[in-house]
């Protein structure tokens, strides 16, 4: 049986501040996205409602490398392989993104929505890599980091899904919008 701890209550997949403060997350990519269609080419709202999607982006993607850093540092693993790849892999969807953000606002647009694509297929093969390796170091919370990956990454789909429509509307908007 898992030891309860004040973040993640014993039986808890995901706590209820996060998943609450991960949907509301959404909110400024909808915004977003709807004031660079509603606005005309030529007003200045597009150009910044754009500029801030692509910021915005850049900045959730950031956070979500971030949180492999802070799943190691919070827990090292026993698995140094597994630890490097996700040290590395925290580092890259921030340099990633800069990258986006220096192209022309369309492409930077597109390739974030692939960023956010791939961070997510990431998230996908580490963090059961991770609830694998607390089995293997017989961590007493094992079973809850089994339950903890599983539900985050069915929230990080449906989450991802909707921020990728946002991106591609923003897209859409900066290449064909009036």
């Amino acid at each position: 049986m898992s030891t309860p701890s004040p973040i993640f209550p014993s039986g808890a997949e995901l706590p209820a501040p996060a998943t609450g403060l991960a949907l509301a997350g959404l909110l400024p990519f909808a915004a977003l996205a709807a004031a660079a269609w509603a606005s005309p080419a030529d007003a200045l709202v597009r150009p910044f409602a754009l500029g801030m999607l692509s910021a915005y982006a850049a900045l959730v993607v950031s956070f979500l490398g971030a949180l492999h850093w802070g799943m190691i540092l919070a827990r090292p693993l026993h698995d140094a392989k597994l630890q490097r790849l996700a040290l590395l892999w925290g580092a890259a969807p921030a340099l990633l993104a800069l990258g986006a953000l220096v192209m022309p606002r369309a492409w930077g647009l597109l390739a974030l929505a692939l960023i956010v694509i791939l961070v997510r297929a990431m998230d996908g093969l580490l963090w059961p890599a991770y609830a694998r390796a607390a089995h293997q170091a017989g961590w007493p919370d094992a079973e809850r980091w089994t339950r903890l990956a599983a539900a985050w990454l069915v929230l990080r789909t449906r989450l991802t899904a909707v921020v990728v429509l946002c991106l591609a509307a923003g897209w859409a908007s900066a290449q064909f919008g009036g």
